[in-house]
């Protein structure tokens, strides 16, 4: 996995309809990475990074909203 401000950058570079494809995919899919890695191996610093990864895609949501692109 990427560090979170590489993830941005990558996030930030896209059209802006990407970037909704991708912020409305990750806060789909993050929840479910986090639930799997619980229940198979309860890994605490991979679930840390998963719970950073969803902060940040939720803040990118608001900016999202906001802004109508991520800044």
């Amino acid at each position: 996995m990427v560090s979170n401000a590489k993830f941005k950058d990558f996030v930030v570079a896209l059209s802006t309809e990407d970037q909704q494809t991708v912020v409305n995919r990750q806060l789909r899919l993050l929840p479910a990475f986090i639930m799997q890695e619980v229940a198979s191996t309860n890994n605490a610093k991979v679930i840390r990074k998963l719970e950073s990864r969803l902060k940040q895609v939720r803040l990118m949501l608001s900016s999202i909203i906001a802004n109508g692109k991520v800044m």
